[in-house]
C-alpha cells in the first residue's frame, strides 16, 4: 500500500513537513479544502492536464518500482481515490499504463472529476456514490464530459464500454459524521460508515486479486 503520491507537485514535494502547512491545516481547515479544490481544477483544465496527468503517472510508476513492482508483471494495480482524487487518478491512467504495462483496477469514492481523462488502458472503474452526496453531484452537473449528451468523453466511452459499475453507499454523505470515512456514525445494519466503506473496498480489491490470482 502505497501513499507517498504527492498529487499536487510535479517534484513529489510533500507539504506535510512545512509549518506554514500544519498550522493552516490545525487553524483554517477550510482554506486548506480551498486549496485542495483549486488543485482539482488545474488538473482538470485542459491546458494543464496533460503535463500535470504525465507527471502523476511518473509518480506513481516510480514509488511502485521502488517498492518491488515490476514492469510487465500481470499484478493489479489498485488507484483508491476519494473526492478530487478521482481527478488525478483517472488522469494517471495513461502514463501509469504506458510505463508498467499494468492492469489498472480503478475504486473513486466520491469521486469528483471532469470525465475528461482517457480510461481506455483501465481494467475497470468503481463508482462508489451515495444520493446524499451533494459534492459528486455537483461534478456531474458542472463538467460537460460528464453528460450523457457528449459520448465522445473519455468518461462516456469508458460507461459505453462496460468499464465504469456504481456502487450505492447510501446515505453517506460526502463530508461531515455521515461521510463515506466517518468512524462515528452507524449503518442501520450497526456497522459505521467508515467500516462499511472499508468492507465494500476490500470486496473490490479481492475480485481482481483473486483473478490474478495462481490455481
Amino acid at each position: 500500500m502505497l501513499g507517498q503520491v504527492q498529487p499536487y507537485s510535479p517534484l513529489a514535494a510533500p507539504l506535510a513537513d512545512r509549518p506554514v502547512w500544519v498550522r493552516i491545516r490545525r487553524h483554517a481547515g477550510l482554506l486548506l479544502f480551498l486549496h485542495n479544490v483549486m488543485q482539482i481544477f488545474v488538473a482538470a483544465d485542459r491546458r494543464y492536464r496533460p503535463l500535470y496527468n504525465r507527471a502523476v503517472g511518473a509518480q506513481i510508476a516510480g514509488q511502485l518500482r521502488r517498492a518491488g513492482y515490476r514492469q510487465d508483471s500481470g499484478i493489479p494495480v489498485v488507484l483508491l481515490s476519494y473526492s478530487g482524487g478521482a481527478q488525478v487518478a483517472t488522469g494517471a491512467v495513461p502514463e501509469l499504463y504506458a510505463r508498467l504495462g499494468a492492469p489498472l483496477l480503478l475504486i473513486t469514492l466520491g469521486g469528483f472529476h471532469n470525465g475528461a481523462n482517457d480510461l481506455t488502458h483501465a481494467l475497470h472503474l468503481h463508482q462508489l456514490t451515495s444520493a446524499h452526496d451533494r459534492i459528486e453531484r455537483v461534478g456531474t452537473w458542472l463538467f460537460p464530459q460528464r453528460w450523457r449528451l457528449l459520448r465522445g468523453s473519455g468518461w462516456n466511452r469508458a460507461r459505453r464500454a462496460g468499464k465504469v459499475t456504481v456502487h450505492r453507499m447510501d446515505p453517506a454523505t460526502h463530508l461531515g459524521r455521515r461521510s463515506y470515512i466517518s468512524p462515528h456514525s452507524h449503518r442501520p445494519d450497526g456497522r459505521t460508515h467508515l467500516e462499511h466503506t472499508t468492507d465494500t473496498v476490500l470486496a473490490l480489491v479481492r475480485t481482481v486479486t483473486a483473478a490474478d490470482a495462481p490455481p
